[in-house]
């Protein structure tokens, strides 16, 4: 099967993103792009503690908000997964990322996601790592 390219439209496009989110103090534990098998789609996965602590619904709502006003026709609210911060696939991509550049992860899952490759957007800081630990030593 072939891959659809990832473009660097959309890419910038979700660093722009996560960056807005995290200036509007919205949390980011970590942003991916995930080329998802069943769907042969790229799928836009964000991490955050702010889906547990005001529901997915409301998390949702600052994310749309954020979509409309920033990333254009290369990011769709379709696009868009929410995930809590200690998901497995957040884990996982927190594992095999970096905390200053971008990463191409080649393996096939995160999580119990079967993907075909992903795209892992540095990481914020290492109270991200400090909680990947934590949670994987539990």
């Amino acid at each position: 099967m072939d891959i659809k390219a990832l473009v660097d439209e959309q890419k910038d496009a979700g660093e722009q993103l996560l960056r807005r989110l995290r200036s509007k103090g919205f949390d980011v534990t970590v942003g991916l792009w995930a080329f998802i098998t069943d769907e042969d789609e790229w799928r836009l996965y964000i991490a955050s503690s702010d889906v547990e602590r005001v529901g997915l619904a409301q998390a949702f709502v600052t994310v749309n908000r954020e979509l409309v006003n920033s990333t254009g026709q290369w990011v769709q609210n379709s696009d868009v997964r929410l995930i809590e911060s200690r998901d497995l696939i957040a884990v996982d991509a927190v594992r095999n990322g970096s905390d200053r550049f971008p990463t191409n992860f080649g393996g096939r899952k995160l999580g119990g996601l079967i993907i075909d490759g992903a795209y892992i957007y540095p990481l914020s800081g290492a109270s991200i790592r400090d909680e990947s630990q934590r949670q994987l030593s539990q």
